[in-house]
């Protein structure tokens, strides 16, 4: 399965405030951090950060419309705000709403186009929709940005199989391996396709 690749939390910067501010900005506890980014949003409604944290906090959880709401808030109050885009957009392909994510993943690319993460994405909705044309050019253009990221060759390996370009995927898949033997969808993209993660000895049918 491919995997959505988070940003981390943005820190909150006032020194005033330092409960709810820590607490917004931790990533440990996500039932502290909703609380403290709420408490932070009712004492400053225009904290586009705090919004985005408990944003964060909600998609982690589960609870997409909610994610949904405060990103949407975080774009109203800062239309340049990349990672916002990405966030929502993958609240909406996590709701199945593919169209939705890869305009708001293409959002954050307009904005900042060396975001890595956001052609990852992207990439991976469009394999989603059986549009393997950009979701090849997005998955290279992810790897070519950040060559030693596992998720971004992950992505890759898994639209160059969709797209049978099996020696590619198996090249990807092995490198992923090579980097962190642990990865769960490059093991079963080499089971996949036969081949095991080191070298051309096929597994056994």
């Amino acid at each position: 399965m491919l995997k959505w690749i988070a940003v981390p939390l943005v820190l909150l910067s006032s020194a005033a405030h330092a409960g709810p501010v820590e607490d917004c900005a931790q990533d440990r506890d996500l039932d502290r951090r909703l609380r403290g980014c709420t408490e932070r949003i009712l004492q400053f409604p225009s904290d586009a950060t705090a919004y985005f944290n408990r944003g964060t906090a909600y998609l982690n959880q589960g609870e997409l419309d909610r994610a949904i709401a405060d990103h949407t808030k975080v774009i109203q109050l800062d239309g340049w705000y990349a990672a916002a885009y990405l966030h929502r957009g993958a609240a909406y392909e996590r709701k199945a709403q593919f169209e939705r994510a890869i305009a708001d993943y293409g959002k954050a690319i307009d904005i900042n186009p060396r975001y890595a993460a956001a052609y990852a994405a992207r990439a991976a909705a469009y394999l989603k929709v059986r549009n393997t044309a950009p979701a090849e050019r997005d998955a290279e253009r992810a790897v070519n940005l950040e060559p030693l990221d596992t998720g971004f060759l992950d992505t890759r390996a898994h639209v160059y199989e969709a797209l049978g370009r099996t020696q590619d995927a198996i090249a990807d898949y092995r490198q992923v391996l090579s980097m962190d033997p642990s990865v769960e969808s490059a093991i079963e993209g080499l089971k996949r396709l036969r081949t095991s993660p080191s070298n051309q000895t096929a597994f056994p049918r």
